[in-house]
C-alpha cells in the first residue's frame, strides 16, 4: 500500500485527518476513523498501525502528520468541550451525538444492498454490547469521582484506555461516548488541572489511559487491518450495530443521569428543545461531509470513464 505523501495537499489531509480524530478523544459524537474514511486514508491508517515495526521508516513518516494533527485537536477540543459542558451540558451531549448520526450513510454505505442473515445478527450484537456496558456501568460505578483510587482502578482504567483505542479505529465510534456510558467522562475531564502534576495518584490514571490505548491501537490495528481485507461486509455490520447502540447508551450513561436528576422546572422543556435542534444542526454538519465524498467518488468514477 502506497503511503508516501505525494504533495504538501496530501500532507494537509492527513493533519485534518488526525485533528479530527484527536479532537474526537474529547469531543462526545465525532469518530475520528469516520472522518478518516471520508478523507481516504483509514485503510491506510490501518495498514501503517498494523506494519509499524515491520516498516518501521515508512509508517512513522506517514503518521508524523496526522499525530501532529492528533495533539493540536485534543487540545482545542478538551479547552471548548469543558466550557460547553459546564454551560449547556445536555446541549452540548446532543449536537455531539447528532455529529455521530451524520456519519451513519458512510457507515451504512459499506453494506448496502446486503440482507445477510448473519450481517444482520452481528449487528444486532453490536447494537447489543454498548447497551450491556452502560447497564453494568450503572451498576459498578456507583461513584464518578477520581478522588479514592485503588489498584482494581487502575486495571479498569487500563481496559478502558484498551478500549478507547478501538473507538479511535473504528468508524462511527467514539472515546468520548464510551467514557460516558462508563461514566468517567466529567471526572477525567475535570481531572486535568494545574493540580494534576502534584498528584501522583490521579496523574497515574492517565499515564495507565495511555499505555492501554497505545497497547490497544498496535493489538487491535493488525486483527482489524486483517477484518478489513477478508470480512469487510461483515466487520461493517458490527461497525454499524456499535454505531446504533452508542447513540442510545449516551442517553442511559452516568453522565447523563447526572443531568436528569439536575433538571427543575422550565429547564427540562428548554433542554429538550435546543437539545432537538442542537442534534439536527449536529447531523446536517456531519452528514455534509458524506455528501462532499459522494461527490468525490462520482468526479472521480466519471474521470474513469471518460477515459476508457
Amino acid at each position: 500500500m502506497e503511503l508516501k505523501y505525494k504533495n504538501f495537499k496530501e500532507i494537509l489531509v492527513a493533519v485534518i485527518a488526525g485533528f479530527s480524530i484527536g479532537l474526537s478523544v474529547i469531543v462526545p459524537g465525532i469518530s475520528g476513523s469516520a472522518i478518516a474514511m471520508v478523507l481516504r486514508i483509514y485503510d491506510k491508517l490501518m495498514y501503517a498501525f498494523s506494519n509499524l515495526f515491520k516498516k518501521f521508516k515508512l509508517c512513522v513518516l506517514f503518521l508524523i502528520p496526522i499525530l501532529i494533527g492528533i495533539v493540536l485537536g485534543f487540545g482545542i477540543g478538551f479547552i471548548l468541550v469543558k466550557l460547553l459542558l459546564d454551560l449547556i451540558p445536555f446541549i452540548t451531549i446532543c449536537f455531539f451525538v447528532g455529529l455521530m448520526i451524520g456519519t451513519y450513510p458512510l457507515l451504512f454505505k459499506e453494506i448496502k444492498g446486503e440482507k445477510d442473515r448473519k450481517g444482520i445478527a452481528l449487528m444486532v450484537i453490536g447494537v447489543l454490547i454498548p447497551l450491556l456496558i452502560t447497564v453494568v456501568s450503572l451498576f459498578i460505578n456507583q461513584s464518578n469521582s477520581l478522588s479514592d483510587v485503588n489498584a482494581a482502578h487502575y486495571i479498569l482504567f487500563l481496559v478502558i484506555g484498551i478500549l478507547i483505542s478501538l473507538t479511535q479505529l473504528i468508524p462511527g465510534l467514539s472515546a468520548t461516548v464510551l467514557l460516558m456510558i462508563c461514566g468517567y467522562y466529567t471526572a477525567l475531564m475535570d481531572g486535568i488541572n494545574i493540580e494534576l502534576v502534584s498528584n501522583a495518584k490521579l496523574l497515574l490514571v492517565y499515564v495507565v489511559l495511555v499505555v492501554g490505548f497505545v497497547i490497544g491501537t498496535l493489538l487491535f490495528s493488525k486483527i482489524i487491518n486483517r477484518f478489513l481485507n477478508s470480512y469487510r461486509r461483515k466487520f461493517f455490520f458490527v461497525i454499524c450495530g456499535l454505531a446504533i447502540g452508542s447513540v442510545f447508551a449516551v442517553f442511559l450513561g452516568s453522565d447523563c443521569l447526572e443531568i436528569y436528576k439536575a433538571w427543575s422546572g422550565n429547564d427540562i422543556i428548554t433542554d429538550i428543545i435546543f437539545g432537538v435542534l442542537a442534534l439536527a444542526v449536529g447531523f446536517v454538519i456531519s452528514f455534509m461531509l458524506y455528501i462532499l465524498e459522494k461527490k468525490k467518488e462520482a468526479k472521480e468514477n466519471s474521470k474513469i470513464l471518460q477515459k476508457n
